[in-house]
C-alpha cells in the first residue's frame, strides 16, 4: 500500500514540535462550566431539575417564577420537606445528593433526579439563592452559591414550609449555544 502525505514528507519523517499543539489539562473552573452547559442547556432545563426536586421533597403545590422567559431569574418554591441546616454546605457541590449512597442504590431507586449534578451545574453559570425550612425548625435558613461554592455562612430567616430557590442570570448567556 502507498500512501501520500504531501510535499516533501514521508510516513517515517518527524513531525515538527513546533508545529503540534501542546496538551495540557483544562482549569478546573472551565471544565465545570463545560459540564454545567451538559446539565442545564437551556433555562428551562433549569426549570425541569428544580421542578423535579421538588417532587422528589414530596412536594403538593410547586410555583414557578420566570422572568424574561428565564433569561433572567428563575424562581421554584415548594412546600416539600425542605433541606436540613447541617447539608447547606455542600447542597451545591458536584455530585452530592440524598437519593443514592451505593451504586447498588440504583437498582431500586424511584427518585426523578440523583447524580447531584443539577443544582452544582446551575451555580457555575449562575448566582443561586435557596432559602429553605425542614419540619420543626423556628425559622428557614437563606444561603448563597457560586461556582458549587457556599459564598457565606446561612443566615436566619423567615421562611414557609418547603424551599426557594433563586437563579439570578443572565450568565446562561455565556454558555455556547448548540
Amino acid at each position: 500500500m502507498e500512501m501520500e502525505v504531501g510535499q516533501g514528507s514521508s510516513p517515517t519523517s518527524i513531525p515538527n514540535t513546533r508545529d503540534a499543539p501542546r496538551i495540557h489539562r483544562l482549569d478546573e473552573s472551565v471544565v465545570n462550566r463545560i459540564a454545567a452547559g451538559e446539565v442545564i442547556q437551556r433555562p428551562v432545563s433549569a426549570v425541569k431539575e428544580l421542578v423535579e426536586n421538588s417532587l422528589d421533597a414530596r412536594s403538593t403545590s410547586i410555583n414557578v417564577v420566570l422572568k424574561d422567559g428565564g433569561l433572567k431569574l428563575i424562581q421554584v418554591s415548594d412546600d416539600g420537606h425542605g433541606i436540613r441546616h447541617e447539608d447547606l454546605p455542600i447542597l451545591c457541590e458536584r455530585h452530592t445528593t440524598s437519593k443514592l449512597s451505593t451504586y447498588e442504590d440504583l437498582q431500586s431507586i424511584k427518585t426523578m433526579g440523583f447524580r447531584g449534578e443539577a443544582l452544582a451545574s446551575m451555580t457555575y453559570v449562575a448566582h443561586v439563592t435557596i432559602t429553605t425550612i425542614t419540619q420543626g425548625q423556628l425559622h428557614g435558613y437563606r444561603v448563597s452559591y457560586r461556582d458549587g461554592v457556599m459564598e457565606h455562612q446561612p443566615k436566619a430567616c423567615a421562611a414557609v414550609k418547603g424551599t426557594q430557590i433563586m437563579v439570578c442570570l443572565p450568565l446562561y448567556l455565556t454558555l455556547p449555544t448548540g
